[in-house]
C-alpha cells in the first residue's frame, strides 16, 4: 500500500534526455542507470523491449518506428540489433571455424610499455599470419561496416575518430565479436539512457502536438477567468454558493487541462477509452484486447530487423501515412485521428491513469485553497 501510494505521490514520467544530457549521465554513471529512478516501469524496461516482452505502443518495432520517424536516430537500434543476434550465429560456430577468427586486443592496451615501432612490427606479423579473407562472415561484416562504420554510409554511427580508427582496424584483422568492444558501449548507452527513456515518454502520451497545445492555451484561459470571476463575484452581492462554486469549477478544470498538456495525457480521451494516433501508425499496428491478455507476443512484435537477410527495407506506406500526417492543421487534429485504447499495452494504461488521477489531484489542491479563500472572504456588496 505504502509502495502505491509513493508512486502516487512522486511519480514522474520520463524527462526528455537530449546530448548533453546523456555525456552528463555518462560520466555520473558506470553501467546503465535504474529504470525505477528514471521514471521508467520495470515492465517497460529497455530489456523487455528488446526481449519483444511487450505490448503496444512500447514493442520493438514500435522503438524503431519513433526512432525512424521521431527522433531520425535508429541506427544505433538497427546495429545493436544486428549485434545481439551476430553474437549468437557466432557462438554457433565449431571451434575450428572460431579460431580462424581470434579475439581481437588493441595492441595500444597489450603493452603500453613496448615501443612503436615494436608495435607495429607486431601488427605486421600478425597480419601476415592470418588470412581475414578465409576468416567466417567476412563477407557480412564488410558489409556492416559499409553501413554503419564507414564514413557517410547509410546508417553512420556517432563514433570519435580514434574509436573509428580502432574498430576498422579491428574489422580488418578479425571477425570476432570483441572487434566491436570499442563500438558497442556507447551504442548501448545511448540506447538505454537516451532514445529509451525519450521512447517510453512519448509511448505514454495519448495527446498529439495539437491537442497538448489546445490543452495548455484553454486551460490557461480558464485559469484567467476563474481569477476574473472570483475577483468580481466577490465584489457583488451574489449567493456564496455562486461565488464560491463557479470560480472554483473554473479553475479545476483549468488547473487539469494544462497539466494534461504539459504532460500529454488527455483526460477527455482517456475517459472515453480513445488516444490519438501516432504520425505513422498504420490500421493493423495495434491489437485487439484479447491479444493482450493472451501476451500473444510473437503477434505483439512483428517486424523483423535481421540485416542477415539483405539491406533494409523502405516502408514507403508509412511514409505516406507521416506525410499526410504532417500537412493536417489544428483542427484536424483536435477533431479526427483519434483511435480506440484497445490493445494498449496494460502496464502503459496503468501508468496513463496515474498521471491523469495525479493531475486531478493537483487541480482538486489548488481547487480547494481557491474555495477556502472564497468562503472565508466576505462579499464586497458593491452591486
Amino acid at each position: 500500500m505504502w509502495k502505491g501510494l509513493k508512486e502516487f505521490l512522486f511519480y514522474q514520467r520520463p524527462e526528455k534526455v537530449g546530448a548533453w544530457t546523456l555525456k552528463s549521465k555518462s560520466s555520473d554513471t558506470a553501467g546503465p542507470s535504474s529504470t525505477s529512478a528514471s521514471g521508467i516501469p520495470e515492465k517497460l524496461s529497455f530489456s523487455r523491449v528488446i526481449n519483444r516482452e511487450t505490448c503496444f505502443p512500447c514493442r520493438l518495432d514500435d522503438f524503431m518506428n519513433y526512432l525512424t520517424y521521431v527522433e531520425r536516430n535508429s541506427e544505433n537500434l538497427r546495429f545493436y540489433l544486428w549485434f545481439r543476434k551476430y553474437i549468437q550465429i557466432f557462438d554457433a560456430l565449431s571451434e575450428n571455424e572460431k579460431s580462424l577468427s581470434p579475439i581481437w586486443e588493441s595492441p595500444f592496451l597489450k603493452d603500453k610499455t613496448k615501443p612503436k615501432a615494436d608495435l607495429a612490427v607486431a601488427e605486421e606479423k600478425g597480419a601476415v599470419e592470418i588470412d581475414p579473407s578465409g576468416q567466417p562472415f567476412r563477407s557480412e561484416v564488410d558489409r556492416i561496416t559499409q553501413m554503419f562504420l564507414a564514413p557517410l554510409s547509410p546508417f553512420e554511427l556517432n563514433l570519435s575518430g580514434r574509436d573509428r580508427k580502432e574498430v576498422l582496424t579491428a574489422l580488418s584483422t578479425t571477425t570476432h565479436p570483441s572487434a566491436f568492444k570499442s563500438v558497442l558501449p556507447q551504442v548501448e548507452t545511448s540506447l538505454r539512457q537516451q532514445s529509451h527513456p525519450n521512447f517510453v515518454r512519448y509511448a505514454l502520451s495519448t495527446a498529439n502536438h495539437g491537442r497538448v497545445a489546445a490543452m495548455r492555451w484553454g486551460g490557461f484561459i480558464l485559469i484567467l477567468v476563474a481569477i476574473a470571476l472570483a475577483v468580481g463575484l466577490s465584489l457583488g452581492k451574489v449567493p456564496k454558493a455562486v461565488r464560491v462554486g463557479v470560480p472554483t469549477f473554473a479553475l479545476f478544470f483549468g488547473v487539469a487541462s494544462v497539466l494534461d498538456g504539459q504532460r500529454s495525457v488527455c483526460l477527455v480521451l482517456l475517459s472515453l477509452g480513445l488516444r490519438d494516433r501516432f504520425a505513422w501508425e498504420k490500421d493493423t499496428d495495434c491489437m485487439c484486447d484479447s491479444q493482450v491478455v493472451e501476451c500473444d507476443l510473437e503477434k505483439a512484435s512483428t517486424i523483423s530487423f535481421d540485416l542477415f537477410d539483405g539491406p533494409i527495407p523502405r516502408d514507403e506506406d508509412r511514409e505516406a501515412i507521416i506525410q499526410k500526417f504532417e500537412k493536417r492543421n489544428v483542427i484536424s487534429h483536435l477533431l479526427f485521428g483519434w483511435s480506440t485504447l484497445g490493445g494498449i499495452d496494460p502496464e502503459v494504461r496503468r501508468v496513463q491513469k496515474l498521471i491523469v488521477m495525479q493531475n486531478i489531484a493537483i487541480s482538486l489542491a489548488f481547487t480547494i485553497v481557491l474555495g477556502i479563500i472564497l468562503t472565508v472572504a466576505p462579499s464586497g456588496n458593491m452591486y
